[in-house]
């Protein structure tokens, strides 16, 4: 649908649909404090901002294209076709629809060594929305990095949507101080590596969707991290829509200092993913006294003509064993802690192709218990 009418829906929608559903389900239960997102009004119209971009990187700033590098293979323009991908089902995406002035359209034809998107938000008091439409062409190939930051005392909405039609790595990182709901959906063609973070913030919701084609692939590997009083809800849905596809999904929780960070991993196989394999992972850690972290790895099969299907969560604290052998080779016990968290963090990082890395672990450097 074009902005005009989406911002029209999601007037109407916005009173008439709940935050989330209501059960007693680890799908739908309240994780996300949605009394965080109220009070915000909408920019009656963003300013587009003159900024800097460098080569293979698209800003965006208050819901506006600010400015793009050039990037071979990468065709940037701004357009008014939305929610191609995603239905306006749920009062936070209506919202976001109510406030959306324009969408970021980025096709993809050839290699990116990656291409950087960041979509900010700064305006204090205010109601940002950032919309994105990816689409990824058979030829292309290489890493796309979609970097999600709010200011303090700013809503933040941010959406992805769009198709994976070749094979490339999708690095989606939330980092807010303000609260901020990011929303990923990405029909999955042929395969597409996603290592998605989720950073601190007031209360950083990240929801993601990958609608797994036919004998296509969605491999992800997530990494939450809570510092301070933060608060993280981090859900990653693999759905295998069609024939012999393949879903993957590894999530990494950290809870530190008094955080809340809850993660699910959701592996749906629909009766049209006959012959598909499907498996979800959960590990958490919790690094504070007043900390709290939970995983929750969910199945869903509608047919049972399928591959495989499985989930499992761990916990990542040492038990007394693992605990007298490091600290009996010279290890302190008030490093433990940390140890660990950087031994998460290491894993998920060292699931990231080379290209990626670099600026994934600027951020990380950039808080301070790294």
């Amino acid at each position: 649908m074009d902005i005009k009418t989406a911002r029209s829906r999601g007037v109407e929608l916005a009173t008439k649909l709940p935050w989330q559903e209501i059960a007693d389900s680890p799908t739908i239960r309240y994780y996300t404090d949605w009394s965080k997102f109220e009070g915000f009004k909408g920019l009656e119209k963003p300013q587009r901002v003159p900024t800097s971009a460098s080569k293979c990187e698209v800003v965006v700033l208050n819901g506006a294209l600010a400015n793009h590098g050039v990037c071979e293979g990468v065709e940037i323009g701004v357009g008014g076709e939305v929610f191609r991908h995603l239905q306006i089902n749920s009062k936070i995406l209506a919202l976001h629809a109510s406030v959306l002035h324009e969408a970021v359209y980025v096709r993809i034809r050839g290699r990116v060594e990656p291409l950087i998107i960041k979509l900010a938000a700064f305006e204090r008091g205010f109601h940002i929305a950032s919309h994105v439409v990816l689409d990824v062409e058979e030829s292309a190939e290489g890493s796309v990095i979609i970097y999600v930051e709010s200011g303090e005392g700013v809503m933040h909405t941010a959406v992805v949507e769009g198709e994976v039609k070749g094979s490339v790595e999708y690095v989606l990182i939330s980092r807010g101080s303000g609260p901020q709901y990011v929303h990923s959906s990405l029909a999955v063609a042929k395969s597409v590596a996603a290592r998605p973070l989720a950073l601190g913030g007031v209360m950083n919701a990240v929801r993601e969707e990958y609608i797994i084609g036919e004998r296509a692939s969605a491999e992800v590997i997530g990494l939450e991290l809570g510092l301070g009083e933060s608060r993280i809800d981090h859900v990653v849905s693999v759905i295998n829509d069609a024939p012999e596809g393949r879903g993957y999904a590894r999530l990494y929780a950290v809870a530190a200092d008094k955080s809340f960070v809850s993660q699910r991993a959701v592996g749906r196989i629909t009766k049209r993913g006959v012959r598909s394999e499907s498996s979800v992972e959960g590990v958490v850690y919790i690094a504070g006294e007043g900390a709290v972290a939970n995983t929750q790895p969910v199945i869903l099969v509608e047919t049972g003509d399928v591959m495989g299907a499985r989930h499992s969560a761990a916990d990542a604290a040492l038990d007394e064993d693992k605990e007298f052998f490091l600290r009996s080779r010279g290890v302190r016990r008030e490093y433990l802690s940390q140890l660990l968290m950087l031994s998460l963090a290491d894993q998920y990082l060292s699931s990231l192709t080379e290209s990626s890395r670099g600026f994934v672990e600027a951020v990380l450097r950039s808080l301070a218990i790294f």
